[in-house]
C-alpha cells in the first residue's frame, strides 16, 4: 500500500512536468537567439556580397565613360586636321619657324581655330587655354594637353621644321599610318613645341599601366585604343607613311 495520502501528488511525476517546462523555455530562447544572429549573418553576407558586386561595377563604368570620352576628343582633333588640310592643302608643320628659326607656330596652335568652337591661339598665347578636345580628363591646367605628334622624318608630322605633308604622301595608306596618339602618362602645355620622338613615343607607349589606356588618331581620322603589348616593329610600320608596311 502506498503510504502517499490519496489527493498528494506523486513527487516523480512531478519532477519530469517542471523539468519538461524548464527545457522547453531554454530551448526557444536558443532557438530565438540563433534565429536572430543567423538572420543578422545573411544581411551582413548579402551586403557584403552587393557592395562587392557594386564598387567593380560603378569603376568599370568610370572607366567605360572615360575612354569613350577620349576617343571622342581625339576624334575631334582628327576632324580639325582634316578641316586644315581641306583649307591649306597640307597637315599643320609640327614646329614652323621664320627665317631667323623663330618658332611662329606649332601644330596645334595652327589646328586650334579648325575646332567647332574651337579658340584661335597663336604660339605667343602661352596661357590660354585649349580646345575641349586636347586637354586631359582632370588636368591641373587647361592650357595642358595629352595629345602628341610622333614626329620622324617619315612621318606624318616631320621632324624637320617647316616640312609640307599631305595626305597623299601618304603611300602606306591614311588608315594604316598614325598621325597622333593620346596618353594618359604624358602631358605638356598646349602652346609647346612639344612632341615626341619615335623613341620617346614607344617608350611612353610600353609604360601604360592598366586600367589607363593610350589611343592612336590614324591618318583617316578614325580612333583606336592601343593594344599592348606592342612590338617596335610593327610599331615603326604604323608611324612612317612611306615606308611600304601595312598595319597588320
Amino acid at each position: 500500500m502506498s503510504n502517499h495520502l490519496p489527493n498528494q501528488s506523486s513527487p516523480y511525476a512531478a519532477a519530469p512536468e517542471v523539468g519538461g517546462k524548464t527545457l522547453k523555455s531554454g530551448g526557444g530562447l536558443v532557438l530565438t537567439v540563433g534565429l536572430v544572429v543567423g538572420v543578422v549573418f545573411m544581411l551582413l553576407v548579402c551586403g557584403g556580397l552587393a557592395v562587392a558586386l557594386f564598387v567593380p561595377a560603378v569603376s568599370n563604368a568610370r572607366l567605360a565613360a572615360w575612354q569613350v570620352s577620349e576617343n571622342n576628343n581625339l576624334r575631334m582633333v582628327g576632324i580639325a586636321l582634316y578641316n586644315y588640310h581641306s583649307v591649306h592643302k597640307q597637315l599643320p608643320c609640327a614646329v614652323a619657324t621664320d627665317v631667323d628659326g623663330k618658332v611662329v607656330s606649332t601644330w596645334r596652335t595652327a589646328v586650334g581655330p579648325y575646332f567647332d568652337g574651337g579658340v584661335p591661339v597663336t604660339a605667343n598665347s602661352a596661357t590660354a587655354a585649349a580646345p575641349v578636345p586636347l586637354r586631359p580628363i582632370d588636368a591641373a591646367s587647361a592650357s595642358e594637353t595629352n595629345v602628341f605628334a610622333i614626329v620622324s622624318p617619315n612621318g606624318m608630322f616631320s621632324s624637320t621644321p617647316n616640312a609640307i605633308v599631305r595626305f597623299s604622301d601618304v603611300s602606306d595608306g591614311l588608315k594604316d599610318t598614325v598621325m597622333a596618339v593620346k596618353l594618359p602618362n604624358r602631358s605638356t602645355d598646349w602652346s609647346s613645341t612639344n612632341n615626341l620622338t619615335p623613341d620617346e613615343a614607344f617608350g611612353a607607349i610600353q609604360s601604360i599601366l592598366k586600367p589607363e589606356a593610350g589611343f592612336w588618331l590614324m591618318g583617316d581620322g578614325s580612333v583606336s585604343r592601343i593594344v599592348l603589348p606592342l612590338d617596335r616593329k610593327t610599331f615603326d610600320a604604323l608611324i612612317t607613311c612611306g615606308g611600304g608596311e601595312l598595319q597588320q
